[in-house]
């Protein structure tokens, strides 16, 4: 699902959309425009098409997903990449007033936020794959049920972790396991910091 080819496509519509509004306003809104709607553009791609799958279609799909390895590691830099450029237009726009400046720190907080749900659906992917194909007789996880678990499983697990840097009920019963949760809830903990930040800036800017 987050294959190199899906993800080459969403970024070169990004980079459209992104040169548009570079010719049609700004180039300073230009890498940012080109993120968000590249993982936007991604996100709903990989959603759509894995969301509705049951148990067997989950593993059917986590199989094929064994060669976008390396995709993951990519993704996942790009995602920590954007807070750089989230912080460079964030400084451009402090001490800029008008439509630009406002339309720099809305994209920020879009940016930030689109980047933390591209990382949690790396891993959800992540967490299917290890599952289905990494411990085919294990598992690693334990979910609590009896049926073949589902993208919407594993991106429960991901998304919590995301959001509370822990697991909840659905528990990893593999030392492999819960070192990638270990890593993912470290990186999840990084990004709610750059979230804060924007926060705490967009409300500043605001009040000015």
């Amino acid at each position: 699902m987050l294959s190199a080819r899906r993800a080459l496509m969403s970024l070169v519509v990004g980079l459209l959309a992104g040169v548009a509004v570079g010719l049609a306003a700004t180039f300073q809104l230009m890498p940012l425009v080109s993120w968000t709607v590249t993982v936007s553009v991604l996100l709903t791609w990989v959603w759509w098409k894995s969301w509705p799958q049951d148990g067997e279609g989950t593993e059917r799909l986590a199989e094929q997903e064994q060669s976008t390895r390396s995709t993951d590691v990519w993704l996942i830099a790009a995602a920590a990449a954007s807070l750089a450029v989230v912080v460079v237009a964030l400084v451009q726009s402090s001490g800029q007033r008008g439509p630009t400046a406002v339309a720099s720190v809305l994209l920020s907080v879009l940016s930030v936020a689109l980047s933390w749900a591209l990382v949690n659906t790396v891993y959800a992917f992540k967490y299917a794959r290890m599952y289905y194909v990494d411990e085919p007789d294990l598992g690693g996880i334990d979910f609590r049920h009896d049926h073949p678990p589902t993208y919407s499983d594993f991106a429960y697990m991901a998304f919590t972790i995301g959001m509370s840097f822990a697991v909840s009920e659905t528990e990893p019963t593999a030392t492999r396991v819960r070192r990638v949760a270990l890593g993912h809830a470290l990186l999840s903990y990084a990004f709610g910091t750059g979230v804060l930040a924007v926060a705490i800036n967009l409300v500043t800017n605001l009040g000015q």
